[in-house]
């Protein structure tokens, strides 16, 4: 059992679907947060998943849950015939690809984040061409739409407005061509902004709740500002469920991953302040906003619901509780990895 395993429990009646899926299970990017909290999911039901990372002796992620190294595999994902021979390998059915670059604003090589995002998808379809599989799961984002935020449906216009979002709208084209064109079960999945046990510390969510925990709020953006926040739990099952039920009326296809619910930092901030009991007011427009935030930027969750059942299960007040708790038990403030400059 890895480490503060009851995180990791799935929704029960997302928990016996687990042993659907057809095995070997490869998770690309399991190092990260929303991968990694997949891949621990997915252990507590079954074995033959696999997280594969390019150096994971030394992620943070894997070190600090104990993530056992029988279900870890090295590769650099840019790498081609690395990537086709680890595939070759160990002919995996089942694959949830999260590997990422750009989505934080301190990851800036533009070069990068086209090589991970769009041209190492398509080295891992062609791949897995050869070998064959059942279900290919990818992690789109929110951003994909840019300046089009405000609950859009999956077949309205994309306006991108970074790398990494025309990366990623790069990828969904990629995507719809190999599922309705070339017939392949693959589907994207548009994640919007996941929160949880393991994300990185030095990110909004984690800072705000740290800094609560002791009666104190962080310096702010823009209260206008929104986002849709959801837990990674129900992404964790989103991605259960889209593999369950992809079929060939469904390959190719786009759904988002949110709740549809606006929260703006001033929302957020508010709800803090009264979770927390914290009696001083927030201090807005100390941090600077990203070149790519908006005042709108939610989802419409609707196809996914109606077309697989899924929908969110966990709401806010519940989750940031539940990262409250789960910082304490990890011991957060003074753990060795974190470099958030929340240390309290």
């Amino acid at each position: 059992m890895t480490q503060h395993a009851s995180i990791f429990v799935l929704p029960s009646e997302v928990a016996y679907q687990v042993k659907a899926l057809k095995g070997p299970i490869f998770i690309f990017g399991a190092g990260g947060f929303v991968g990694l909290n997949l891949m621990h999911s997915l252990l507590l039901y079954r074995k033959d998943v696999f997280g594969i990372s390019q150096d994971p002796k030394n992620n943070w992620r894997f070190i600090a849950t104990h993530t056992p190294p029988e279900n870890l595999l090295a590769c650099d994902i840019t790498q081609p015939e690395e990537l086709r021979e680890l595939i070759r390998q160990y002919k995996p059915r089942t694959i949830f690809n999260l590997a990422a670059y750009g989505a934080y604003s301190k990851q800036r090589e533009y070069r990068k984040i086209y090589k991970t995002n769009f041209i190492a998808t398509v080295d891992m379809l062609e791949a897995l061409r050869e070998t064959g599989f059942d279900a290919f799961i990818h992690a789109g984002s929110s951003s994909e739409y840019g300046l089009n935020s405000a609950g859009p449906f999956e077949d309205e216009e994309l306006i991108p407005n970074s790398h990494y979002a025309v990366s990623k709208t790069a990828v969904h084209s990629a995507i719809k061509y190999f599922g309705r064109i070339e017939q392949m079960p693959v589907l994207n999945l548009r994640l919007y902004s996941a929160y949880g046990p393991w994300e990185e510390p030095d990110r909004l969510m984690p800072v705000l709740i740290a800094k609560a925990r002791h009666g104190k709020l962080p310096p702010l953006v823009n209260p206008e500002i929104s986002r849709d926040f959801i837990h990674v739990t129900d992404i964790s099952a989103a991605f259960i469920q889209a593999a369950i039920a992809l079929k060939p009326s469904l390959f190719g296809e786009v759904f988002n991953i949110g709740t549809g619910v606006k929260t703006t930092i001033g929302q957020i901030s508010k709800l803090t302040c009264d979770l927390f009991k914290i009696a001083n007011p927030p201090e807005f427009g100390n941090m600077p906003d990203r070149k790519w935030d908006v005042v709108d930027w939610y989802s419409n969750p609707s196809k996914a619901k109606s077309t697989f059942g899924w929908s969110t299960t966990i709401g806010l007040e519940e989750g940031m509780l539940n990262v409250a708790k789960w910082q304490q038990e990890v011991g957060f403030d003074t753990a060795f990895w974190n470099w958030s400059g929340e240390r309290i």
